[in-house]
């Protein structure tokens, strides 16, 4: 075994050698093809880097423009803020005064109510005790008169037949009456007829 060992081996050593030849005339010939190739793609990978650089350029600057705005609509949005809530506590201020002003408003015109009412109610209370004291003194009086006007029939007639009989007519206690405005009676004493 240790023969064929050997005759393989130098078959095998024989094969890499001639291959070494063939791939070194092949590898000389496809090397300057090869430079040819690798300077094109050489330059190819410089434009590719600059384009690139300038892709990395263009994206720091866009990534740089955009942080730009968005600070800048920040700062709008909160001076916008500001402002709103400026004017909304302006408005409530507004509100609470216009509230405060309508509620001390709503009270004087209740104060005021409240006074008219009750000087309505005693101006009420003074005209209807005043007519109640009229209405009670005129039925007196209206009853005063026809009290008068019986007595003053009376006494006349009693003077009449005094008269007719040749008498004197005595005094008598009630013969002076008077009305509710204390004016003597129209009949007189029995001394004043004729």
């Amino acid at each position: 075994m240790g023969e064929l060992d050997g005759i393989y081996e130098g078959a095998a050593a024989r094969r890499l050698q001639l291959q070494y030849r063939t791939a070194g005339t092949t590898i000389s010939g496809v090397s300057e093809e090869q430079q040819a190739t690798i300077d094109q793609l050489e330059g190819e990978l410089d434009r590719y880097r600059e384009q690139e650089q300038l892709v990395v350029k263009t994206l720091l600057a866009a990534t740089s423009h955009a942080t730009a705005i968005r600070e800048s609509a920040r700062r709008e949005a909160e001076l916008t803020l500001r402002k709103a809530r400026a004017e909304a506590e302006k408005r409530k201020a507004g509100a609470e005064r216009e509230r405060d002003d309508a509620r001390n408003e709503l009270l004087r015109l209740r104060r005021i109510t409240e006074q008219m009412r009750s000087g309505l109610s005693a101006f009420l209370t003074a005209q209807v005790e005043e007519l109640r004291l009229e209405t009670e003194e005129e039925p007196a009086s209206g009853q005063n008169q026809e009290l008068e006007a019986a007595l003053g029939s009376a006494l006349e007639g009693q003077t009449a037949r005094a008269a007719e009989a040749g008498l004197e007519p005595a005094s008598h206690p009630r013969a002076e009456v008077r009305d509710g405005g204390g004016h003597g009676s129209s009949s007189g004493s029995p001394d004043a007829l004729p």
